[in-house]
């Protein structure tokens, strides 16, 4: 396949529909970062849902405002937590000489644009397994924290509400780290997935479409999945399954028709 065409296609893919509706906010290590529009939605319903029942239910007899400053912690907690999973792919992608175009936070989670694709599958699976890792470590550390600050009563009363900010960090990078290892392309365990496709067909564009069919069909499976737990379980719950392999089945669909047009 043509490299520029491979650039054209790295650079154009979620740009389209992520960046219309983002915004501005800052550089880390000379890479712009944008959060997208959906992203508030999130950190409303993040910060609203820990404030208005799970801290009321777990920690009774404290103020309001004790509530909403700690669901708020929660819902930032969250946004850092994806900002420095993509951080993590742009540290070892300039290790390749690759700039990083952009980084973008949405609703489902974030995403690194970069106008050069790495075709060395080598190459690829260091990259996409370091924004997983970081993920990992953060959750790990926040776990210990939590365990030895709280757990043990060393400095915090043990009724304390603040221990939620440690043990929330862990889970929420725990998932982040496990969602992104998910084989659907073009998520972090889709790309090492199509590395290792790409190393034993040694065709890149053949183990690109591969693995965005195999993504496709495990989308559909959570969408599946997310339907019967919304009807039989959790509304709630299988909404967010359901919004979840929607951005998923989209974000293949977009890929599967670039590199489709491509071929042709």
């Amino acid at each position: 396949m043509n490299d520029n065409k491979i650039d054209k296609l790295s650079s154009d893919s979620e740009d389209n529909w992520l960046s219309r509706y983002s915004l501005f906010v800052g550089r880390i290590d000379g890479v712009p970062v944008y959060i997208n529009f959906s992203s508030a939605l999130v950190f409303i319903l993040i910060a609203w849902t820990l404030s208005s029942t799970i801290l009321p239910n777990n920690y009774p007899g404290l103020a309001q405002s004790a509530y909403i400053i700690i669901g708020i912690a929660c819902a930032f907690i969250s946004l850092f937590s994806i900002l420095l999973h993509e951080v993590g792919h742009s540290i070892i992608a300039s290790k390749y000489g690759i700039k990083f175009q952009k980084i973008i936070l949405f609703a489902l989670g974030g995403i690194a644009l970069n106008r050069t694709e790495i075709t060395v599958p080598k190459k690829e699976i260091f990259m996409a397994l370091a924004g997983p890792l970081v993920s990992f470590i953060i959750s790990g550390l926040s776990f210990l924290l939590w365990f030895i600050f709280f757990q043990n009563h060393m400095f915090i009363s043990p009724n304390s509400p603040f221990d939620l900010i440690f043990f929330y960090s862990g889970i929420i990078n725990l998932v982040i780290g496990l969602f992104n290892l998910l084989p659907i392309f073009p998520c972090d365990g889709g790309r090492i997935l199509r590395s290792f496709l790409t190393y034993y067909t040694h065709d890149h564009f053949k183990a690109t479409i591969a693995a965005i069919r195999i993504g496709m069909i495990m989308s559909i499976c959570i969408l599946v999945t997310g339907v019967a737990i919304g009807a039989k379980f959790s509304f709630v719950g299988g909404i967010w399954l359901m919004l979840l392999a929607f951005f998923l089945m989209r974000g293949s669909r977009l890929y599967y028709n670039l590199y489709q047009k491509l071929y042709s």
